[in-house]
């Protein structure tokens, strides 16, 4: 199979929780229900790995963080709201960014430059619904893991303070099933 889905396979854990949730999708279904998700099964890389809730419109809570995290937002972010985390400038971003993935049809990615990193460091995310009890997408498991800066992103950007905080995100339709690899034989 040829996966459509193989931008969203940017690191090992990425990849890893990307596996794993597919994995729980019944047949004919985009998005799995929470219930069903369990995080041991994400072996080595439970550490990386968190869930959050949107309750609001102005709340997006961590309800649990992988020990990991804390090696990219510096600190234990269980119970914290992901959208007063972010620079003010950021949180109509976060929101719409919530907003699309509770469709259950998107999985979301986001970048960020970590400004307090001894050298140019981005913080990337995925994350991925989950439906609730009443089949709405209003949870979501992530991974996050800090990377050097591309040297195509340090260019103008390693001195520029302004550049840390700002958050960049896009999102992938899940609707789009894997596609078949074309077979030629001899």
């Amino acid at each position: 199979m040829n996966n459509l889905y193989d931008e969203l396979r940017f690191n090992k854990c990425a990849a890893a929780l990307l596996d794993h949730w597919m994995n729980l999708r019944a047949p004919g279904t985009i998005c799995p229900d929470k219930k069903d998700f369990m995080p041991m099964k994400m072996g080595k890389y439970l550490p990386d790995v968190f869930l959050a809730e949107w309750v609001d419109e102005d709340h997006v809570i961590i309800r649990v963080a992988g020990t990991r995290t804390a090696d990219v937002t510096r600190r234990d972010t269980t119970g914290n709201n992901l959208l007063d985390n972010s620079i003010p400038g950021n949180k109509h971003i976060l929101q719409e960014f919530y907003q699309k993935m509770r469709t259950g049809q998107f999985a979301g990615v986001s970048k960020h430059r970590l400004s307090r990193a001894a050298r140019p460091t981005n913080a990337i995310g995925l994350q991925l619904p989950l439906l609730d009890a009443d089949g709405h997408a209003n949870f979501f498991v992530g991974v996050i893991k800090a990377g050097l800066l591309e040297t195509s992103e340090q260019v103008g950007q390693a001195d520029n303070e302004n550049f840390a905080g700002v958050i960049t995100v896009w999102h992938t339709n899940l609707s789009v099933q894997e596609a078949p690899i074309e077979i030629k034989l001899g």
